[in-house]
């Protein structure tokens, strides 16, 4: 089972203490009724064009917009929207978690098999998608981050994610390093390839999606090998 943001929960397991109850000679209600599913199919359709719609501004725009400009772009009215999302903060972090968890379903599992510059260049292509996808609603995260703890927990979250992913992958190189360089290593690694790494690139320095992903394949390639060289002189 999955929470409303596409992470893992913990469903309690049934007490075996219940009380008997008496025997009912009604028939049991319907897990279900069509109808409900049908409202609830509805219902999952609207929010995910709100979701597509915030997306697509803001891609487009490189701004935060309206709920007014969310509705309309969604193809719903204002009264529709606030069904869902009673203000704009919440459809913003809905937003969020639809784009992560949308992201994340497509991502395969890593390896730590293979050449490190195969793993690298899978690394970089996967990083690169994400940041991609990413960048414009990433932003509204840390806008809101400064006052607002369950945007700073979605943030810390991701991050912890992303650096298991990174701990999995190259774990033959890590596994050479004593603790404080492995953490080293890693906290340079995922500094080099944050989001704002990946906008500087793109923006900044005007380079384009396969000029980007090279830059990070040179500065991961240069990392591991500062690092083995490193091991080489405490050996």
């Amino acid at each position: 089972m999955q929470s409303a943001r596409g992470w893992p929960t913990v469903r309690a397991m049934p007490s075996r203490k219940t009380a008997r109850r008496p025997t009912s000679k009604k028939p049991a209600a319907p897990a279900s009724e069509p109808s409900s599913d049908g409202r609830h199919r509805r219902s999952e359709e609207t929010r995910r064009r709100l979701h597509d719609a915030m997306v697509a501004l803001m891609a487009r725009e490189n701004e935060m917009p309206t709920i007014g400009r969310v509705a309309a772009q969604a193809g719903v009215g204002l009264r529709t929207l606030y069904q869902h999302f009673p203000d704009a903060p919440a459809l913003y972090a809905g937003t969020f978690d639809h784009v992560v968890a949308t992201t994340l379903a497509t991502m395969p599992p890593v390896s730590p098999e293979g050449p490190l510059a195969e793993r690298i260049a899978g690394f970089v292509e996967r990083r690169a998608r994400v940041c991609e996808a990413w960048t414009p609603i990433w932003r509204v995260a840390l806008r809101f981050s400064g006052h607002d703890a369950g945007f700073r927990e979605r943030i810390e979250r991701v991050n912890q994610l992303l650096r298991g992913r990174a701990e999995i992958l190259y774990a033959p190189e890590l596994a050479r390093l004593a603790p404080p360089q492995r953490t080293l290593v890693l906290d340079l690694l995922l500094s080099m390839t944050e989001m704002e790494a990946w906008e500087h690139l793109r923006t900044q320095c005007g380079r384009d999606v396969e000029a980007a992903r090279a830059a990070w394949r040179f500065s991961i390639a240069a990392l591991f090998d500062a690092a083995a060289r490193l091991l080489q002189t405490t050996d």
